[in-house]
């Protein structure tokens, strides 16, 4: 079996996560990919998508990534994003609520709405409830 990946989370607030990874999946900009170590060096364009790592103990965990960039370069693999959650700091409800008023303004919108803004705040209200399991 191949040595694990060297991964690394880096939000401009704080390292989310450091250490080994066997596999990991994310969503670039134009669809899902998956990294198995001694991939080939490239940097990947990332989309508001879960990421999910498989640990070399056999466990797998999901963050929520809000785009940034993926870069692999000799086994290591370096994320840059400007948000990434843990399942275990979302605020659920809030989420519930972020989603209940995205799905509100564009259900009915009117001029002074910025309907892309709406989208925005509904994708990212998914995406905390999708790795939280809520949804």
């Amino acid at each position: 079996m191949a040595e694990p990946m060297s991964l690394q989370i880096i939000t401009p607030d704080a390292i989310v996560f450091e250490g080994k990874s066997t596999f990991f999946v994310g969503k670039a900009i134009d669809g899902q990919f998956g990294i198995l170590p001694n991939h080939a060096p490239m940097i990947i364009a990332l989309d508001l998508a879960p990421l999910r790592i498989d640990q070399p103990d056999g466990t797998s965990r999901e963050l929520a990534v809000f785009g940034g960039f993926c870069e692999i370069e000799h086994n290591k693999v370096s994320i840059v994003t400007p948000d990434c959650q843990d399942p275990s700091s979302i605020d659920v409800e809030r989420a519930r609520r972020a989603k209940e008023r995205a799905e509100g303004r564009l259900s009915n919108p009117t001029p002074d709405i910025d309907v892309e803004r709406a989208e925005a705040a509904l994708q990212r209200a998914l995406l905390r409830l999708h790795v939280t399991k809520q949804l």
